[in-house]
């Protein structure tokens, strides 16, 4: 009987273990969300579509080196109390050709594993625009965090990691009406 209860006492004290971190992990940006970094949208969007963020234009890049590309922006987003995050649009056609083409391109530039030089990426426009503060890799760091898809966009997200950059992703997509 000694053992029983030890085994019930156990499994109660896990179960409040495991009960107490969901509640206090509701406090996280992402609980609860939905957000997938890769979304197959049909809608096509342009630069105009991120007009209720508001989104603010800082740079528009030579696009000749991007294949399949429509355009591609540098700008910034500030949600309510904070400061301003900084993000990379690329714009494809279609859906198709932002995952055929585009994934790899953004996933060369993001990332811990980020390419930081002009010699090292193959598509090079923009690239000082990529890096943070900070030291890392001699000197250099990835500003943005991760990227993601939605229909024939794809979003460059400025964060320290890639829950953070996926996380301000979706509150970019969020505050614009791209998603709900």
């Amino acid at each position: 009987m000694g053992r029983s209860c030890l085994s019930n006492a156990l499994a109660s004290v896990v179960l409040s273990l495991i009960l107490f971190g969901v509640a206090c992990g509701s406090g996280n940006e992402s609980s609860g969300s939905t957000f997938m970094k890769i979304n197959k949208d049909n809608a096509v969007r342009d630069l105009s579509s991120f007009d209720g963020a508001p989104f603010k234009l800082a740079k528009e890049y030579d696009i000749s080196g991007l294949p399949r590309a429509s355009a591609a922006y540098m700008g910034y987003y500030i949600p309510p109390d904070s400061e301003p995050i900084q993000y990379e649009l690329r714009i494809y056609p279609d859906h198709k050709s932002a995952v055929e083409m585009g994934i790899q391109y953004a996933e060369e530039v993001t990332g811990e594993e980020a390419l930081l030089r002009s010699v090292d990426v193959r598509w090079d426009e923009g690239t000082k625009d990529r890096r943070g503060g900070g030291f890392h890799r001699g000197g250099l760091t990835p500003l943005y965090g991760d990227y993601a898809v939605i229909g024939n966009i794809i979003l460059l997200c400025e964060g320290r990691d890639s829950n953070q950059a996926l996380s301000r992703c979706e509150s970019l997509l969020f505050a614009a009406g791209i998603i709900e």
